[in-house]
């Protein structure tokens, strides 16, 4: 099933027999506020179909999100089997909130008595800005971003605390060093020292440049403690840059429907404040650029207001990597295999900014660029 871009959230099907997938009528409330199709219905409740949408939901972490969305009255109307699920998740990710919560400040209060600024990044620092609730956005780690000179110290303060390091070997040129992990609270915690690995074309141009970002920072606060953040801009390239990369590097997978929420609450809550001219300036990555049209053309189908059309058009000159034909492509896979979860079983990889691009490719085998997953 396909959902046209054109179609307001508030015109979403409202029978069981035209039903749009579960993450897409979320994604829509999110967005809108727009009420959820009834997951109650008798046989709808209990279709096989359903059943595969909420696991998958469920698989990717945003069980909590549903939860809140549908309300308790309505959970209490699900077949036993979903209400204990969705219950169960809502009162899991409560408690493994707080002891991530516990844990980021921490982090936050060592690099403090350190003297090293330290930048919140991923689900931590947007579960508490973005999300109504922290605990409906979910995240296996803890990541934050640090100046390399500090890493050292700030990792041995840490351990000192109780924080133990994982059996993991990091790969030539990643991103962040071997994840601490601490075993009574169950968290982990990734120290980043750049956005993006030394290998992955996102790295190119000054973008994502830990220099840039940790001087382009933004004072910020985490309960109650101060800590620092990316600008709603640069958060927003972030998530899309990063979104693509995963869907790149592991092809389908239901943790990476949490991205496209991050992207929804963040334009909801930032409408009318995003400085769209500053941003698309500091777009000097192709694949950022590319990556952030792909996002902001796909997003409207679920009632995200679409910024005007001259930034879009400004956006897309940024970029040469996805025409329209590839964007028809990467919007069609998302559809069937990200948003109503069909399993992905083609042949070919993944459609995704820059994968089919010939220019691309090219430039990268004469500039011989180190290979990557990406593209």
């Amino acid at each position: 099933m396909e959902f046209q871009e054109s179609a307001p959230a508030t015109r979403l099907a409202v029978s069981a027999q035209t039903a749009l997938p579960v993450v897409a009528q979320l994604l829509a409330h999110a967005a809108t506020g727009a009420a959820l199709q009834s997951l109650t219905n008798g046989e709808a409740a209990s279709g096989t179909d359903l059943a595969r949408q909420l696991q998958w939901l469920l698989d990717g972490g945003l069980g909590p999100l549903l939860h809140g969305a549908m309300g308790h009255a309505a959970v209490a109307q699900l077949p036993p089997t979903w209400r204990t699920a969705l219950l169960s998740a809502d009162l899991t990710a409560r408690v493994r909130h707080g002891s991530l919560t516990d844990t980021t400040l921490e982090i936050i209060e060592t690099c403090e008595r350190l003297g090293v600024d330290v930048v919140l990044l991923k689900g931590i620092s947007v579960s508490e800005q973005w999300y109504p609730q922290e605990h409906f956005r979910p995240m296996a780690d803890i990541d934050v971003l640090i100046p390399q000179a500090d890493y050292g110290a700030v990792e041995a303060a840490l351990i000192d605390l109780g924080h133990e390091r994982l059996a993991f070997e990091p790969g030539p040129g990643q991103q962040h060093g071997i994840p601490l992990q601490h075993r009574a609270r169950g968290s982990l915690i990734e120290l980043h020292t750049r956005l993006f690995d030394d290998d992955s074309p996102l790295s190119a141009g000054t973008l994502f440049g830990t220099p840039v970002v940790m001087s382009g920072s933004v004072p910020s606060c985490f309960h109650g403690r101060p800590v620092r953040r990316l600008t709603s801009e640069l958060q927003l390239a972030y998530i899309a840059s990063s979104w693509f990369n995963d869907l790149a590097e592991r092809q389908i997978h239901p943790s990476f429907i949490a991205s496209m929420f991050d992207a929804v609450f963040l334009l909801k809550a930032s409408a009318g404040t995003l400085d769209w001219k500053r941003l698309i300036d500091r777009l000097d990555n192709e694949l950022a650029a590319a990556s952030l049209h792909a996002m902001l053309t796909y997003l409207p189908r679920f009632g995200v207001e679409r910024p005007d059309a001259l930034v879009m058009a400004r956006l897309a000159s940024r970029q040469k990597l996805t025409g329209g034909a590839q964007l028809a492509l990467i919007h069609a896979a998302l559809d069937r295999h990200l948003i109503a979860a069909k399993p992905w079983n083609h042949l070919l990889p993944l459609p995704v900014p820059g994968r089919y691009s010939a220019r691309h490719q090219i430039r990268k085998r004469l500039t011989r660029q180190p290979a990557h997953a990406q593209v």
